[in-house]
């Protein structure tokens, strides 16, 4: 067992599909014989959720019941193997832990995994599971799956019950999943968020470029994505996102979620941080620092960080509600119109937008960067990530990019870079839908 992917050792270690010796019979449903692996954050009947720290898990009591989520994938026939790291209290995208070791990138050993949701992307992209359940509150799912090459779901908030699970900021918490292929995505997001309405594709695709992005393999993927996507019938055109905008956008999260994890811990963060009083766990010096700073955070702070998300907000809304309908513009051919030449097309179209956006700024950071170093990137990193969490909206990151700029002389191959489609609240199923066309 690899410590830094696994908590506790995996109930089974056999092939895909083979039951145990004396289990019971095995659920039966659309993801029957998937493995399933489960981010050390949910509660899972009988075990004990350490959130990415030993003396938390340590102190944790044993759970009595199963967190709704991975009991509806159990129940949808998903076969759980085993508890996964994450960072440490799922505070940082990076995917390192002082504990347990940083567990080794499969697509790009000389970098970083990605987190918070560290072990079940590792363990996916190892083959080692096919389904990777953890959660989402700033790029915990869309991070790790830009740089491990994995398909990424963070879904609208709220759209999921975060019953059973330990919060970090839970404004923005969102329980997510992560998987080799677009298939088998979209099934477990068929049974986390069964639709209750018909799936309404987008008549326009923005695509944005944020500005200093270097000219690379982005900007390449978008002539040719924009001609497939007019030739489904969508209307695409580009738009640059600004690097003020996305300084903004990132402030604006980064103030929030830190007030909401004050009060989310609020109980031992008051505490003396050593001493007989001190119930705060051995944390590694970058969460700590972290932690300490969401302490400093004044009611001012909080109202002028909320000022920033609206126009972070309104902005979002405006550029993706529906305007006048596409049929209705010169020139035009909404994707309802292109159905007929497209089976994929079925569904209804309407004048909302998607947007396509880098999940990341690139390929993930080189092991052993500085804290100086790791402290900017993140920066830029959550000017894209905050746009889906400020708006509680769905963002879906697909493996298809390499990020041929980055790589090093030593490195076997280019290493992983995510891309986006992000919409509207409720618009999950949108994005499967289209990702789907486009992949068809």
């Amino acid at each position: 067992m690899d410590k830094r992917i696994y908590v506790a050792p995996a109930r089974f270690s056999g092939p895909r599909g083979q039951r145990r010796q004396g289990q019971g019979r095995q659920e039966e449903g659309p993801l029957n014989g998937q493995r399933l692996v489960v981010k050390d954050l949910f509660a899972i009947k009988g075990e004990r959720i350490g959130q990415g720290n030993p003396d938390l898990l340590d102190s944790a009591p044993f759970e009595r019941q199963t967190a709704p989520a991975v009991l509806a994938l159990q129940q949808a026939g998903a076969d759980y193997r085993a508890r996964t790291t994450t960072d440490e209290l799922a505070y940082s995208l990076n995917g390192t832990n002082a504990h347990f070791g940083t567990p080794e990138n499969p697509r790009a050993p000389l970098r970083l995994p990605g987190g918070s949701s560290v072990g079940s992307a590792v363990a996916v992209a190892r083959g080692e599971a096919e389904i990777g359940l953890g959660t989402d509150t700033g790029g915990s799912i869309r991070v790790p799956s830009s740089y491990c090459g994995l398909y990424g779901l963070r879904p609208t908030h709220g759209r999921i019950s975060m019953t059973g699970l330990k919060p970090l900021a839970p404004r923005f918490d969102t329980v997510g999943w992560m998987t080799r292929d677009l298939a088998t995505l979209t099934q477990v997001s068929e049974v986390l968020m069964p639709a209750a309405t018909a799936t309404r594709l987008p008549a326009r695709i923005i695509l944005l470029v944020p500005e200093g992005l270097a000219a690379g393999p982005y900007q390449r993927l978008l002539g040719p994505l924009s001609r497939r996507l007019e030739s489904l019938g969508f209307q695409c055109e580009r738009r640059m996102l600004s690097q003020t905008f996305m300084a903004r956008a990132s402030e604006a999260f980064r103030v929030l979620q830190g007030c909401e994890i004050r009060r989310t811990h609020q109980a031992w963060l008051s505490t003396p941080e050593q001493g007989p009083e001190s119930r705060w766990p051995r944390l590694n010096p970058d969460i700590a620092a972290r932690l300490k700073w969401c302490m400093t955070l004044s009611d001012t702070d909080e109202l002028a960080a909320e000022a920033k998300a609206g126009t972070v907000r309104r902005w979002y809304r405006q550029q993706l509600a529906a305007s006048q309908p596409a049929s209705h513009q010169k020139g035009s051919e909404s994707a309802a119109e292109a159905g007929s030449r497209v089976p994929h097309a079925q569904a209804e179209a309407i004048s909302e937008a998607v947007f396509v956006l880098p999940t990341t700024p690139g390929a993930s950071p080189l092991l052993g960067a500085s804290l100086e170093v790791m402290e900017a990137y993140r920066h830029r990193l959550m000017g894209l990530t905050a746009l889906a969490g400020l708006n509680g909206a769905p963002q879906l990151s697909l493996p298809w990019l390499t990020d041929d700029a980055a790589r090093l002389p030593e490195e076997a191959a280019p290493p992983p870079w995510g891309v986006s489609l992000l919409g509207l609240p409720g618009r999950d199923e949108s994005l499967l839908a289209l990702a789907c066309m486009l992949e068809d």
